[in-house]
């Protein structure tokens, strides 16, 4: 940039001479020069009392009176140095101070209600701020430290408030610039040098432009030193021209026009020159650009409403209308095609152009977002969507070649800066600058290169961008706040690598926000760019977090004191999740990914309050041989062992492996266990601190942080419950517990000093371990691998098996409070009630967590009194169970209602006086009550029940009282069978053995089967359990009652009959089965062969015989029944068969294969005894005399 001999010298206090407003407006195209020095102070004329109104205090050049004290501290830092972003493709540095009479100006601008315009230019190396009534004009590329010099100027006046266009009219380096200043009204105000700003800039000279009563002038480009052309909004074009007269220069103006000369060539062969259109339609020109310069002018590119137009402006004075073609037709549907929500309307809009090397057309559009962006977290109002549209342009051939995104969308009505955004060219094209109120995107033409810098403030804009020469790769940016330079690095550009690049791109903007998003003079605020890829997102936050935690010195500065050093890797790792928070794209990032952040956060943090517990540990004299054995031998098993100080390196090289320091953490406690026992103390000290460091820190960040990183519960294979890290802390619990237990009190001050003060945190972080283990494990992700199953079901049996273990060891060393606020964390509700019960159970006021009692029945409910009741009645304790009853019966009904427990629940019933369900519940257990008095009482307060639900209830279940009666019958069964049994113990006078008074009652009340091989056994069996005060089962009671002797019990036959007719729940084989052993015991009872002989025996005794026996008495018991079962009654014949061996085995379960054919074979012998007697006869005799007997007592 050309730097000025001519230039004054610095004045950095600015007092313009007053001046009186400006007279009316002469008439058009007529220039004059300004030479009067007006009263007023003001540097714009004024224009009657509004305008003196509308310029407030804090704009009045005039008044300005500010000097280079008013910097502000973080401003006097800047140099030219001073980073504000840097990645592999760009860097942006601070390039100059804004002037103080700028920064007084912009200070408390409103860029949403008044007008202000910016520029940088750099041919002539100044840079100017203009509002409607003055403009600010200093030299950008001045080398001075500092403020720069300020030139103030007036500004011509424009009835709508807008800002006036501009150009500087460069004179190379041998003087200043001139300066034009043109209001959107048509007055242009020239100034033949820029140094008279520096006295109020009144000496200037002003055309008129002859508008049109609509017409408003919209731009004014330079086109050379000495040609300006200004375009309006009815599609006129006005050529200004310097010229000089008198030693002075002079601007003139003309609309452009065809050559009139009769010797133009064009004229006779206007098709070599020109397209067949004649005259360019009107409209309102949004642009005009440079096109390429010929042989026969200027070319000069017009944006006209939805066309370009092509003019050719020739050094020889007039203008040649090219071409015009519409574009719209062709970009509309080439945009269309690129949206995921096809539609017919497209709100499509033509906002700036630019012309390449080549010559092809660059156009810069925006169209309403009509959808296709539904994953974008933005506010409903809806967005300009931005594109460049690269297109080739002939007469008659358009063509789209490329449509370029913008890294950039826009909100109607948000906090950006209100600008109509322009397109630039960088590198001869090669790159393209857009820019926006609030930003500065660049995009390259060759590859998917995309970026953009962002303003921090709402209250900061950009002004004006100005472009290197092509050959130079930096572009300056002048904001409201400062001057920017962005320097490309092309060779970085052109390697960018559309498939990786994004994602370095993304960790490239998260580092620069880490690195110089905190500097509180930086003017650039990072975030993503609008439609960031997912996988791109997740990669760059991996990588950069990775780096972070690798202390990657392009992220992390070295520094040998640690404790800073992790802190700043610790806040460089929170800024990550809080940019993305703060970005809306959380969303975008897969649960897996923001694990692996949270994961890396934790484990950094880890690793930092590990570091200050060894700082701590150093300054306190004692040892840290377990953690330095630790580091070590990791650090020499991964190859990192050639470091001098292996503790550092560990820290700031392999803090993501930080858990697999704990199983050698492990082994070097063991093996200094081994060699100094001594020590045991302050071995397990240091070891268990380690550990218990590391992991609990983790679990806090985790805690703490899960909502910030957006995780959901399980973590994918968490580090912190890897079965070889619960193994680890499972083992120094256990190798704690041990030493504390041998200590004993002569450890000092138990309770509060190391290792037993660490026994309650080593049990929280073992719970905490398994607890997430489990949870990952029963994942659906978990589930599709093989040997889950397994692994779940071993690791609930441990824990289950574990956790009383753990909290009985806390309870019994002095740590009661942090076992119940384990087992409470947990919802270890069986593991609560056992210790709320540790001490007094009942009378329930007495025990003293009582309370505890109280309040877990309130808080947790029914999982709480599911388990309570329940260890109440493992542990006998059911006076303190139905105690409850009063206050949580409604407890205790549900726990009934959900748990069969119907051996008890019929007391609940009884309490709430449901008798009937108390007398199901009753006659129900009754039926499988194993102890006799129990049985019996069961039964009597079950029939006492139903007798007063009957009082209640005049319909009478006779079957129920029935079965009450039955039962009870079959208790005095028991009562009277085994009154006899006993019988024979009376003549023993010397105490036996339970087992001896069973032989005693066997040889006495059951000679008959004595001889047996099996029967004995069955048979002292069931009298063993009717001496142990146990109920028999009716099988067992009909076998009892039929293979003692009944030489005077004979009716005990008939009773095992009729209790078999009444077993209707008993399987039927097996019914059957035991109906044909009873009477087969009833045949064989009598000799038959002594009963047969009939010689000398009258027939009133032979009849006396048969009914003395066995047999007729059974029929005389059964025949007379209404209710006669099948098995009930049976011939001789039907009785023979014997059960198979397989329904003995199923009668007699647990009976060796050998006792259960021995039994097979004494049954053979029955009815082998049954079939020799050959009783046909005998049954149908015997028959005959009962039923006359039953005729004759009828008849009587």
């Amino acid at each position: 940039m050309a730097a000025f001999t001519g230039s004054p010298p610095p004045r950095r206090k600015n007092r313009p001479p007053s001046r009186q407003a400006a007279p009316s407006p002469p008439p058009r195209r007529v220039g004059r020069l300004a030479s009067s020095k007006p009263d007023s102070r003001l540097p714009t004329p004024a224009r009657g009392a509004e305008q003196s109104s509308f310029v407030r205090e804090d704009v009045t050049i005039g008044s300005m009176n500010i000097d280079e004290d008013t910097l502000q501290p973080t401003e006097r830092g800047l140099r030219q140095d001073t980073v504000f972003a840097k990645s592999e493709e760009m860097l942006v540095t601070f390039h100059g101070h804004l002037p103080t009479e700028v920064k007084h100006v912009l200070r408390n601008a409103d860029f949403f209600r008044d007008a202000y315009v910016g520029d940088v230019d750099a041919q002539t190396g100044f840079a100017l701020v203009a509002t409607p009534q003055a403009c600010f004009v200093w030299q950008h590329t001045q080398e001075l430290a500092g403020i720069p010099t300020c030139y103030i100027f007036p500004c011509p006046v424009d009835p709508s408030q807008a800002a006036p266009l501009y150009a500087f009219v460069p004179y190379g380096g041998s003087r200043e610039p001139g300066l034009i200043l043109a209001s959107q009204s048509g007055e242009v105000w020239f100034w033949n040098n820029i140094g008279v700003g520096l006295a109020g800039g009144e000496q200037y000279s002003k055309i008129l432009l002859e508008l049109e009563s609509n017409e408003n002038i919209n731009s004014l480009m330079r086109l050379d030193p000495q040609t300006f052309v200004a375009s309006t909004s009815l599609g006129r074009l006005f050529r200004l021209t310097l010229t000089t007269s008198g030693g002075r220069h002079h601007l003139t103006s003309r609309l452009f026009s065809r050559p009139q000369s009769s010797l133009s060539l064009s004229r006779f062969l206007p098709s070599l020159w020109s397209s067949p259109t004649s005259q360019a339609d009107a409209g309102n020109i949004a642009a005009i650009a440079l096109g390429a310069k010929t042989n026969h002018g200027t070319e000069i590119w017009a944006l006209v409403e939805s066309r370009v137009q092509k003019w050719n402006v020739t050094a020889e004075g007039w203008e040649e209308f090219v071409l015009q073609e519409d574009i719209v037709a062709i970009l509309r549907p080439t945009i269309q095609n690129t949206l995921r929500t096809p539609s017919d309307y497209l709100d499509l809009e033509l906002l700036d152009l630019a012309v390449d090397s080549s010559g092809r057309i660059l156009v810069l559009t925006s169209h309403g977002d009509a959808g296709e962006h539904e994953d974008m977290s933005y506010s409903a109002t809806p967005r300009r969507i931005y594109n460049v549209a690269q297109i080739s342009v002939a007469p008659g051939i358009l063509q789209v070649e490329k449509l370029i995104s913008v890294p950039y969308q826009s909100t109607f009505g948000a906090s950006e800066a209100p600008m109509h955004p322009q397109l630039r060219l960088m590198l001869g094209g090669a790159i393209l600058v857009v820019q926006f109120g609030d930003a500065i995107a660049f995009c390259s033409r060759d590859n998917d290169f995309k970026d953009r810098i962002e303003l921090k403030s709402s209250t900061d804009r950009t002004l004006g961008v100005c472009v290197a020469a092509d050959a130079q790769s930096y572009l300056l940016v002048l904001t409201a706040s400062t001057t920017m330079k962005v320097t490309l690095d092309f060779d970085q550009v052109q390697k960018f690598d559309s498939e990786h690049g994004r994602s370095v791109l993304i960790k490239s903007i998260m580092t620069q926000a880490i690195l110089y998003g905190s500097y509180a003079e930086n003017p650039l605020h990072f975030n993503f760019p609008p439609e960031i890829e997912e996988e791109s997102l997740m990669s760059g936050a991996a990588l950069l977090s990775s780096a972070i935690l690798e202390s990657d010195s392009t992220v992390i500065r070295p520094n040998n004191d640690l404790t800073v050093q992790l802190n700043s890797r610790k806040e460089k790792i929170s800024f990550l999740i809080k940019f993305i928070n703060e970005n809306g794209v959380l969303g975008k990032v897969s649960q897996r990914s923001r694990q692996r952040l949270a994961t890396d956060a934790e484990k950094l943090y880890a690793a930092q309050q590990l570091w200050l517990r060894l700082n701590e540990t150093i300054l306190q004299g004692r040892p840290y041989d377990i953690l330095s054995e630790a580091v070590y031998g990791y650090m020499n098993q991964v190859g990192e062992g050639q470091h001098d100080d292996l503790m550092r390196a560990f820290f700031r090289l392999r803090v993501t492996d930080i858990g697999k320091l704990l199983p050698h953490v492990r082994d070097g406690t063991r093996r200094l266990l081994g060699e100094a026992p001594t020590n045991l103390p302050t071995i397990l000290s240091e070891a268990n601190g380690i550990v218990l460091t590391i992991l609990n820190s983790a679990f806090e960040y985790r805690d703490y942080n899960a909502g910030v990183y957006g995780v959901e519960l399980p973590f994918v294979k968490p580090w912190t419950s890897k079965p070889e890290v619960i193994n680890v802390v499972l083992e120094l619990f256990d190798v704690t517990t041990t030493l504390v237990q041998k200590l004993g009190e002569s450890l000092d001050a138990h309770k509060t000093h190391e290792p037993n003060s660490q026994l309650p945190d080593l049990a929280s972080a073992l719970f905490a371990c398994v607890h997430e283990r489990m949870g990952w494990l029963q994942s659906a992700v978990a589930s599709e691998s093989s040997g889950t199953d397994r692994e779940i079901a071993a690791l609930a049996d441990q824990f289950q098996q574990l956790r009383p273990e753990v909290l009985n060891t806390l309870n019994k060393f002095g740590f009661a409070a942090r076992a119940f606020e384990l087992a409470e964390k947990y919802h270890d509700f069986r593991s609560l009630a056992a210790l709320c019960n540790k001490d007094v159970v009942y009378p329930p006021d007495q025990n003293p967590h009582a309370p505890k009692i109280v309040e877990y029945i309130e808080r947790f409910r029914d999982e709480f009194t599911v388990e309570l009741y329940q260890w109440y009645i493992e542990h006998g304790e059911l006076r303190t169970l139905f105690s409850q009853s009063e206050v949580y019966g409604d407890y205790l009904d549900k726990f009934f209602l959900k748990n069969n427990r119907s051996f008890i629940s019929w007391i609940q019933d009884l309490d709430k006086e449901r008798f009937h369900p108390a007398a199901e519940t009753l006659l129900a257990e009754s039926e499988n009550a194993g102890d006799l008095a129990a049985k019996e009482l069961m039964l009597s307060i079950g029939k006492l029940t139903h007798l007063a639900q009957m009082q209640e209830d005049t319909a009478v279940d006779e079957n129920m009282l029935d079965a009450f009666h039955d039962g009870l019958d079959f208790v005095s069964v028991h009562e009277e069978l085994a009154a006899e049994l006993k019988s024979a113990l009376v003549s023993v006078r010397s105490k036996q053995s339970l087992d001896r008074q069973v032989e005693t009652i066997l040889q006495q009340k059951a000679s008959a089967i004595v001889d047996k091989k099996s029967l004995p056994l069955i048979f002292k069996q069931l009298v063993r359990s009717l001496l142990q005060g146990k109920a028999l089962s009716v099988e067992d009671t009909a076998d009892a009652l039929s293979m003692k002797d009944n030489d005077t019990t004979i009716g005990d036959y008939a009773t095992a009959l009729h209790l078999l007719a009444r077993a209707d729940k008993l399987p039927d084989v097996r019914r059957q089965a035991a109906f044909r052993s009873v009477w087969r015991r009833i045949y064989i009872h009598d000799n038959w062969d002594t009963i047969k002989q009939t010689s000398g025996v009258s027939d009133a005794q032979l009849n006396e015989r048969f009914r003395s026996t066995a047999l007729v008495t059974a029929l005389s018991a059964t025949l007379s029944k209404r209710h006669q079962p099948e098995g009930y009654i049976l011939s001789p014949s039907q009785a023979l068969a014997v059960p198979s061996l397989a329904e003995l085995s199923s009668r007699w379960p647990g009976r060796s294969p050998e006792q259960i054919e021995a039994l097979h074979e004494d049954y053979q012998e029955e009815s082998a005894l049954l079939a020799e007697y050959d009783l046909t006869e005998v049954f149908g005799r015997a028959r005959e005399i009962v039923l006359d007997e039953m005729m004759w007592g009828q008849a009587s």
